[in-house]
């Protein structure tokens, strides 16, 4: 079976990070490649008149419809060689070679979603082209139940979002005491953020607390005398703060899955976020912190507790690493590439 993979990378994601890691697990065809298959300027002028109500359609979703479009039409002829395409990014990009994919009888089409369900219901309100996807990935399983109401399919199944455990690995040797990491900007809870550091800085001597964030972000966090912040770090950066810290400190307002957490555990650290989405499922029997949703008091508590008690750390990052493991990009390769061949066998009994 050939697999073509329509992927794309956020531009805050480090090269170690993210779920194109994918491809590097995968034998596939990526699109986009270096191949020039249309001016800009048209691929932009294109994207002007397309309506954005069924998921982000830009200039590169243009590039890659046509591309994708050229390398089916190119093997139309070879029925005999099923094909599958996978956007890794479902909520973008789908569009008009799904909508003809009736053209191309021997191509089934999958994709995986990032996004919980109180994003999806703002940003997509038309669903007529993620309804003729042949398979459906979800990496939480918050997501499952609603994306088979949603796009009025069966056909979804939970694959963790994977992790690059060789790359970010626990250096022990290097962790500081009373240091928190808080790390990107998507879903992140500011406001308990906010309340909750200066209260456990008054707790905790020396607290230092380390903010990774976009510049355009900054402004989202209180100024502390305990906050540092970071931005266009490199990998070995990133990777170097995670081992430094005596626990990642991410509450969320909502999560799937979380690059950031997942990072953490592989390096082997304490995690304290808010039981939402996927995150209960991500660090089951891993004893991490888990706060009720918008419990500060309990989220405080635990906080000073965990930097206090140098064995919970211990154990915390030990269960944290032995579970990041089970998320290894192998792993979940394997998953994803099981997946395909189940809905290219069922394609046919779908109705287009």
């Amino acid at each position: 079976m050939r697999t073509i993979i329509i992927h794309h990378r956020s531009s805050h994601h480090a090269k170690n990070s993210g779920y194109a890691r994918l491809l590097d697990y995968i034998e596939a065809t990526q699109l986009p490649s270096n191949k020039k298959v249309l001016p800009y300027r048209v691929a932009k002028l294109m994207s002007n008149y397309v309506q954005q109500n069924s998921g982000i359609y830009d200039s590169t979703s243009v590039l890659k419809d046509v591309e994708l479009f050229q390398e089916l039409k190119k093997n139309k002829k070879q029925q005999h060689q099923q094909q599958l395409v996978h956007y890794l990014n479902a909520e973008r990009d789908v569009r008009y070679v799904v909508n003809k994919k009736n053209k191309f009888k021997n191509t089934s089409f999958c994709g995986t979603f990032h996004k919980p369900e109180s994003v999806l219901l703002n940003t997509i309100t038309n669903t007529k082209y993620l309804q003729k996807l042949n398979g459906i990935i979800a990496v939480g399983t918050n997501q499952v139940d609603f994306l088979k109401e949603w796009l009025k399919t069966d056909h979804v199944a939970y694959i963790p979002h994977g992790v690059d455990t060789t790359f970010f690995q626990p250096d022990y040797s290097k962790r500081k005491e009373h240091t928190l990491l808080f790390v990107g900007q998507h879903l992140r809870d500011f406001e308990t953020l906010n309340y909750c550091m200066p209260i456990i800085a008054d707790k905790i001597k020396n607290l230092k607390v380390n903010v990774v964030l976009r510049e355009d972000f900054y402004s989202k966090i209180k100024p502390h005398k305990c906050i540092t912040f970071h931005s266009n770090i490199n990998d070995e950066q990133l990777k170097g703060l995670y081992q430094e810290a005596s626990a990642l400190f991410l509450p969320m307002t909502d999560v799937t899955a979380c690059n950031s957490i997942l990072e953490a555990m592989a390096c082997g650290v304490p995690i304290i976020t808010t039981h939402v989405g996927g995150n209960p499922e991500y660090l089951k029997g891993t004893n991490n912190i888990l706060a009720p949703v918008n419990d500060w008091d309990y989220i405080i508590e635990a906080t000073i507790n965990l930097l206090n008690s140098e064995s919970d750390m211990l154990h915390m990052g030990k269960t944290s690493r032995e579970k990041s493991l089970k998320y290894e990009w192998n792993r979940v390769a394997e998953q994803v590439k099981s997946f395909y061949s189940v809905i290219t066998k069922n394609r046919l009994k779908i109705k287009d």
